[in-house]
């Protein structure tokens, strides 16, 4: 097992950093583009840069990735890529910002344990092996810094969302509303529903208020 998910380390990462994400916000709103290119920098959001190094490896190992699989890396595929993984960078920053904000923080003990418990970290005895993990980052083209700062910003995200979406609540009177729509659908589904509208609004709005300008040329909007 252990053996299965190193071999597919760099896969199953890319899913843990973008899959966090999906299927939550809808709606992004527009961005603002640079009148010039900043080879240093794909985006800015508020006054926070997202570096081209970064945009750059995880541009590389999905495609990397997608070869590996069988696909025909066609210039629509790498648009597509190129803009999916921009578009998850500026969202994680947003949120990001927003944690600071609700005083969201994540200790040094918390991210040691969070790295410490990935599979693709671990020995076939399941202990942390700082090897596995150097390769990795060696693989990624990634520092512990810039590694361990990412992973920051999606625990933060997480606990954020939780908060936000335990505001949400479902009356007995809208239930039986979802019910005339759905027979089938149980408390905890609408709850859920419920939850993901508040999220959706809740970062729709910040969306709104959050000067993103693109500055990597090549970025089209969807």
């Amino acid at each position: 097992m252990m053996n299965f998910l190193r071999k597919h380390k760099v896969k199953i990462f890319l899913i843990t950093i973008f899959g966090f994400l999906a299927g939550t916000f809808v709606g992004f709103g527009s961005y603002i583009f640079g009148s010039k290119t900043d080879f240093n920098t794909v985006a800015v959001v508020g006054k926070e840069k997202i570096p081209y190094k970064l945009y750059y490896s995880l541009y590389n190992s999905s495609l990397e990735i997608l070869r590996q699989s069988g696909m025909e890396i066609t210039d629509y595929l790498k648009t597509r890529t190129q803009n999916d993984i921009l578009r998850s960078l500026v969202q994680d920053e947003i949120i990001w910002q927003q944690t600071k904000k609700y005083g969201v923080t994540v200790s040094d003990t918390e991210l040691a344990a969070d790295i410490q418990k990935y599979p693709y970290f671990l020995d076939d005895k399941g202990n942390f092996d700082v090897r596995y993990y150097y390769k990795f980052l060696n693989n990624m083209r990634f520092s512990p810094k810039e590694f361990e700062t990412l992973r920051r910003k999606q625990i933060a995200a997480n606990k954020l969302k939780v908060l936000v979406a335990s505001a949400a609540s479902v009356s007995k009177e809208e239930l039986e509303e979802m019910k005339k729509e759905n027979p089938d659908i149980n408390e905890d589904y609408a709850l859920q529903i419920k939850a993901n509208r508040l999220l959706n609004d809740w970062f729709d709005d910040i969306r709104k208020k959050t000067k993103v300008e693109i500055t990597l040329d090549k970025f089209q909007q969807n």
